[in-house]
């Protein structure tokens, strides 16, 4: 198969992204909604890092779940708060919210889209107006001369 070169670099961000979203999007759906309750500030120390986080409560049956929200995302003692949690592991909720629930996906999927970008935009890599031949046997990929 002979892609150009955009073609190509569109084939990889594909690839590269979408384990990150595809991850994601089955843990939003497979999640159930509730209102937990925000108990306390909780803080721990890595080194000389200081981390401040809510602490939040919310029921699933007859159990009290208490998990630690995202650094320096605070609520009022006793205000309700969104989340989102697995039915097999309600320790593992996350707050309702942008970028509790988007946050790590976004870090995790857009280190490795800056370093593709980062190579797209560098033509003595892959230059410009070239084409890039895949296959199945060595080499996987192979620059074919400008057209």
């Amino acid at each position: 198969m002979t892609l150009n070169r955009l073609s190509f670099f569109f084939v990889l961000f594909i690839i590269i992204i979408l384990p990150f979203f595809i991850h994601k999007f089955i843990w939003l759906v497979r999640s159930e909604k509730t209102t937990g309750t925000m108990g306390f500030v909780g803080k721990s120390q890595t080194g000389q890092l200081v981390h401040r986080y809510s602490v939040i409560s919310f029921k699933v049956g007859n159990t009290t779940v208490w998990f630690n929200g995202n650094d320096n995302i605070f609520f009022k003692a006793g205000e309700p708060v969104p989340v989102r949690y697995q039915r097999d592991h309600p320790q593992e909720a996350r707050i309702d919210m942008f970028a509790p629930i988007w946050g790590d996906t976004l870090v995790y999927g857009g280190i490795p889209v800056l370093i593709l970008i980062v190579v797209f935009l560098d033509p003595k890599i892959i230059p410009l107006r070239s084409k890039v031949k895949l296959s199945v046997r060595k080499p996987f990929v192979k620059i074919l001369a400008n057209s």
